[in-house]
């Protein structure tokens, strides 16, 4: 899913309509169900595009260490050359992108369990102010 997907589904999910709070209320559990699903998602890929990065990188360094015609390069400097090679860096930006939307939808979910505290004491002051007792 992509991140502008995430964002218009986080929209509708961090709603809050007052007329249908009880509601909102109840439905809570399955928003953050829902939510943990998805970073679940969102770290699995994470894991394997960051696998992948570490695979590109072994044989990229392998390459540029044993196969490399163009000068024969140093231990040390195969970095320099690995760091600046276009497949390299498109992996790397490939990670960082799912690292975002992973980030993205924890922060989703921890606004998601702070709504539930905060509705909870929404609730409790309800329950004072009509004088009833909890």
């Amino acid at each position: 899913m992509t991140i502008e997907e995430y964002e218009d589904i986080a929209i509708d999910d961090l709603k809050v309509n007052v007329e249908m709070f009880e509601n909102y209320v109840k439905s809570l559990g399955h928003k953050r169900i829902k939510w943990a699903r998805y970073l679940f998602e969102e770290e699995s890929l994470q894991s394997i595009a960051e696998d992948k990065l570490r695979e590109l990188y072994r044989e990229k360094f392998h390459f540029y260490m044993y196969k490399y015609d163009e000068v024969k390069l140093e231990k040390k400097n195969v970095e320099i050359y690995i760091k600046g090679d276009p497949e390299y860096r498109q992996a790397e930006q490939a990670v960082s992108k799912q690292a975002f939307k992973t980030k993205f939808v924890n922060e989703v979910l921890n606004t998601i369990d702070k709504q539930s505290f905060a509705c909870s004491n929404i609730l409790k002051h309800k329950i004072w102010a009509s004088g009833a007792t909890a």
